[in-house]
């Protein structure tokens, strides 16, 4: 693995973190790209990604804290500022970065599953970029395995195991294609959002089983939480279908 991705004399440039920001510029440039489409400022992008970079990193960092070894960080607490060691929970960065977005939304008077289903697309296309920095980082890797797939992690041991990262871009790119095919189909306000947590929770709990560390501190698993996302936003997806079709689902105007 590379966990520094190259280094300038004293300055280091960590995997984790290039690839990370790689995926926060990408998914900027794509939704502003879409939003100049709907007639609106790009500024509103870059003023939304600011504030959601801020609450998804400090939600996914808590995430991972308090769902995997809480007792470690808090025997260790500088260690929760080595964000380029990885250590980051997508649950936390949604769960954070969703209610920031609603606060931020709301002021402006901008409808909120709108934006959303506009956003969502994007969010998954930096996901799926960002996760190759997992891969050069060598964590939030998978069991062992004897068959093809199998990668080592030197930084782990000499044991061959699922690149479980690498699968998690591969879904994360599918998720962002059908996005996009459902934006360009959209009937009722929700209906992006809601497909993004049907097949995240699906393709999550999948992953989450050939995954090294998929139990969650306390016992829980990682699976069932994924699979406990897609069953809400198969409802979520239920309830906002029975609504008339809208002819403005994806309209951007300010509420009034």
């Amino acid at each position: 693995m590379r966990p520094i991705l190259f280094q300038i004399g004293w300055l280091r440039v960590y995997s984790y973190g290039f690839f990370v920001a790689l995926g926060i510029l990408a998914a900027t440039l794509w939704l502003a790209r879409k939003v100049e489409k709907k007639g609106a400022s790009s500024q509103l992008v870059i003023d939304f990604v600011l504030l959601e970079v801020i609450a998804g990193i400090v939600g996914a960092r808590l995430a991972y804290i308090l769902l995997y070894d809480p007792g470690y960080y808090f025997s260790h607490p500088l260690q929760i500022f080595m964000l380029q060691q990885g250590g980051m929970a997508f649950y936390g960065s949604l769960a954070l970065g969703l209610i920031a977005a609603i606060v931020y939304l709301r002021k402006t008077r901008i409808p909120v599953l709108a934006f959303f289903d506009l956003a969502t697309p994007s969010v998954m296309l930096g996901y799926a970029i960002g996760r190759f920095g997992c891969f050069f980082n060598g964590c939030c890797y998978g069991r062992p395995t004897s068959g093809a797939l199998g990668v080592v992690f030197p930084a782990v041991d000499d044991l061959a195991r699922y690149p479980t990262q690498l699968f998690s871009v591969a879904a994360g790119l599918l998720i962002f294609i059908i996005l996009e095919f459902v934006s360009s189909r959209i009937r009722f306000r929700g209906q992006v959002v809601a497909s993004l947590f049907i097949l995240y929770g699906l393709t999550r709990s999948v992953i989450e089983y050939f995954r090294e560390n998929s139990t969650f501190w306390g016992g829980g698993t990682a699976s069932l939480a994924a699979l406990g996302i897609a069953v809400a936003g198969g409802a979520f997806y239920w309830y906002l279908s029975r609504k008339a079709i809208d002819p403005a689902a994806s309209d951007l105007h300010p509420d009034n």
